[in-house]
């Protein structure tokens, strides 16, 4: 009841809301520990002024623990699960899986997944803090780092290039290898893709938007995109934050390749578009449009003029060889229908012709 009256005297005015998400962070900043280790998991966001209530889920169940914290003095194996939490004025955090092992040696990651550019730590953690030496660390089985004595190891910038299976070997009395970890890194931001305001081809004198779209992917204001714009190997804009560029009047000498480019702010994560053709036509004169439609009109005329010379004919010929077929042959006027028909054929091979 608590959180639904904290929700409702936190809509604003106007009925918009954009409450940001909760975060769990762990001390220590393990999500997989050995069985009887200690972990205490603090809910960060905001809470209404003098109210620290924290809702707590575990496996999808509610929990009676309403502090900022939530501690697990000796892990068990029924601790593993999944952990959420919502402050006052906050939606519900993402998951955090925590696991709890027994091993001799244990590879204790910071997040299972991490978004590109985040850090990613290791550690290569012994049975009851048994002291390790000789550590190797590797990820789908190529060795990344070898410490005679330090069990850390931090990946300061993680890229797409760091998914796989990581695990750790240390030697104890004996040498002994960790079980696979399985780490995923969410791409910050897919490739940009350049779209244009006109297909192609474009007429001289158009106006042309050109928008270069992509999207953060994750939860991180803290994060800055710029845009740069190009044709071929011209800069036409370099590192703005919009993600527009305008042709405002387009040119034949415009014609080309077009691609656009997004980068964070660090100039750690940069992506390309593909390319896209743009070809600008030049705009006929008037007299050569003038030309075409007069053409076209004569074309037109002399057509017609034809057709109805032919329905003309044709219509003689009907009338004339009905008539023909009332005259008998023997006839004084069936001499005169043989000339006749020899003009009638005269007309129907020139009307052949006409067609």
């Amino acid at each position: 009841m608590w959180l639904l009256t904290a929700l409702l005297l936190w809509v604003p005015v106007g009925g918009q809301m954009d409450p940001t998400k909760a975060v769990i962070t762990l001390q220590p900043p393990w999500v997989n520990v050995f069985l009887k280790e200690t972990v205490t998991f603090r809910c960060e966001g905001p809470r209404l002024p003098g109210n620290s209530s924290t809702q707590w889920w575990v496996n999808g169940t509610a929990i009676r623990t309403l502090t900022p914290s939530y501690r697990i003095a000796a892990a068990s194996f029924s601790d593993t699960g999944e952990y959420r939490c919502q402050t006052g004025l906050s939606m519900a955090s993402d998951p955090v899986q925590l696991e709890i092992h027994k091993d001799w040696v244990l590879l204790q990651v910071s997040s299972r997944v991490v978004t590109e550019g985040k850090p990613l730590s290791l550690r290569c953690h012994g049975w009851n803090n048994k002291q390790l030496s000789n550590m190797l660390f590797y990820q789908n089985d190529t060795i990344l780092k070898f410490s005679p004595w330090d069990s850390e190891f931090t990946i300061l910038r993680t890229n797409l290039s760091h998914n796989g299976i990581y695990r750790c070997s240390s030697k104890i009395k004996q040498t002994y290898t960790s079980a696979g970890v399985s780490i995923t890194i969410k791409e910050l931001f897919p490739a940009p893709v350049l779209k244009a305001s006109s297909s192609s081809p474009l007429l001289e004198g158009d106006l042309v938007n050109l928008s270069c779209e992509t999207k953060l992917l994750s939860q991180s204001p803290e994060v800055q995109l710029y845009f740069s714009f190009y044709v071929g190997n011209k800069t036409l804009m370099n590192r703005t934050t919009s993600s527009e560029y305008q042709l405002l009047t387009a040119k034949r000498e415009d014609s080309g390749l077009y691609w656009c480019e997004a980068i964070t702010d660090d100039g750690n994560i940069l992506r390309h578009s593909p390319e896209l053709k743009l070809q600008v036509l030049g705009l006929q004169s008037p007299t050569h449009m003038w030309f075409h439609v007069l053409f076209s009109l004569a074309t037109g005329i002399i057509f017609l003029v034809n057709t109805i010379f032919c329905v003309i004919i044709h219509k003689e010929l009907q009338r004339k060889k009905k008539w023909n077929l009332e005259i008998p042959m023997d006839s004084g006027q069936g001499k005169k229908v043989i000339s006749y028909l020899k003009k009638d054929r005269y007309l129907e091979e020139e009307l052949k012709c006409q067609e």
